[in-house]
């Protein structure tokens, strides 16, 4: 459970360390983060180029 540390830190690594959350927890939130925002922009160009030749 969240519990402010003291002067009331709640962001960056003092929010880490008060909130308890690990690290690595975090690291592979962001690479999840990463794939799936680089597959979106991937799935995307490939759709406009397949609807760009479609209409060739």
């Amino acid at each position: 459970m969240y519990k402010p540390g003291p002067g009331g830190v709640t962001g960056g690594v003092g929010g880490l360390a008060v909130t308890g959350a690990g690290l690595s927890w975090w690291i592979s939130l962001a690479v999840a983060l990463v794939i799936a925002g680089t597959l979106i922009v991937l799935f995307a160009r490939r759709r406009r180029r397949l609807a760009r030749e479609d209409g060739n």
